[in-house]
């Protein structure tokens, strides 16, 4: 009986709270990355050959953008099935940062962050001591969106180019 009136008393609490004001999610920090919504062919840049499909969306009342990526041909052309999803959203509770959460069908779980920068949405992912991963997405001037990824050891005194690729409208 005791644990009953407990539970009515902290609920009545909880409730009597003020609710946070609503987030704008149509300004310009939530809107940077809508460049980036469609139903893409993606290929390998400078390559017309598709090697995956990523559908991007608008999700949670505009305020977090859902990607679906499905790759069906790997290297070399050979048939192969990978798939990712990713959740990003701007996260003006953390400073005013963007945050990408990406899993993979291999098991893979990579927390990017970042913002715009020089026109495209840059976002990094620390590993090990030393060790970062960057992404940057980019509007082109021909309406398709670049993708590259590279990863540093030193801290981001040096890059490696670990994948280029270009989506195109379907």
């Amino acid at each position: 009986m005791i644990h009953i009136a407990l539970f009515a008393a902290l609920l009545q609490t909880a409730s009597a709270q003020p609710a946070p004001p609503p987030v704008d999610c149509a300004d310009a920090d939530h809107s940077a990355f809508a460049f980036w919504i469609g139903d893409w062919d993606v290929s390998a840049t400078g390559s017309d050959t598709v090697v995956a499909r990523s559908t991007i969306s608008s999700t949670a009342g505009g305020c977090a953008i859902e990607e679906d990526y499905l790759q069906t041909v790997g290297p070399g052309g050979v048939a192969a099935t990978y798939h990712g999803v990713s959740f990003s959203t701007f996260d003006a509770r953390r400073g005013g940062v963007w945050r990408q959460f990406y899993m993979d069908s291999g098991g893979a779980v990579t927390v990017f962050e970042g913002g715009p920068r020089d026109g495209a949405m840059v976002l990094e992912a620390p590993g090990r001591p030393g060790s970062i991963q960057r992404m940057t997405v980019s509007p082109e001037a021909d309406g398709t969106v670049r993708q590259r990824g590279e990863s540093s050891t030193d801290g981001g005194a040096t890059w490696t180019s670990g994948y280029d690729f270009t989506y195109r409208r379907r």
